[in-house]
């Protein structure tokens, strides 16, 4: 049995967060996708500062996909801007506010296990406009680029050269929130038409 090397695992991540975020950018920019600006403000900020944990944690290759998502984030975000979800809610400030108090808090803390539990608690409460909003509009939102992003994340726990909590804490995080917003999405498919 052949086994897969960290920088193996670590390309895969990279080339899965390519193959998922890819795809949701130019179904962004076509207008059959629409993101919900908040989430992907959060998204991107938090997945930066992840990705910055892994990184001098010495994650070493699971952190690769980190700086891609990152990235990527901030082209969806950019277009999202013009072509997204713009009802904004009280809730969706709330968790904005939160996702803002996570930088300096980051910053400031000589913990990175605290850091990364603040992140990935921030991170996954972002995914609360986005769910708020595929439970009414399900068919706005491409359920494959959340399930290929947890199972990137997989990738990412199998590339980290260095497995303590502050490496590993935010993947598995992903892992499930990803895998609520799939099943979320698939759920309402299932009891809502999609719209002629």
């Amino acid at each position: 049995m052949m086994i897969l090397s960290p920088e193996i695992w670590g390309g895969l991540s990279v080339a899965l967060a390519l193959f998922s975020l890819g795809p949701y950018f130019w179904a962004t920019l076509k207008g059959t996708n629409k993101p919900h600006i908040f989430t992907w403000v959060i998204w991107t900020l938090l997945t930066a500062i992840a990705f910055l944990i892994q990184y001098l944690e010495g994650a070493g290759s699971g952190a690769w996909s980190g700086g891609v998502s990152t990235f990527l984030c901030l082209a969806i975000l950019i277009v999202a801007l013009r072509f997204g979800e713009k009802h904004i809610t009280k809730s969706d400030w709330i968790v904005f506010l939160a996702a803002l108090a996570a930088i300096p808090i980051w910053l400031i803390t000589e913990n990175p296990i605290a850091a990364a539990i603040w992140v990935t608690a921030i991170d996954s409460a972002g995914y609360i406009p986005t769910l708020r909003k595929v439970w009414a509009k399900p068919y706005e939102e491409m359920a494959s680029t959340h399930a290929i992003a947890a199972l990137k994340h997989v990738f990412v726990l199998l590339a980290v050269q260095n497995y303590v909590p502050a490496t590993i804490i935010y993947s598995l995080g992903m892992v499930v929130m990803n895998s609520i917003l799939v099943l979320t999405i698939l759920f309402r498919r299932r009891l809502l038409k999609p719209a002629a």
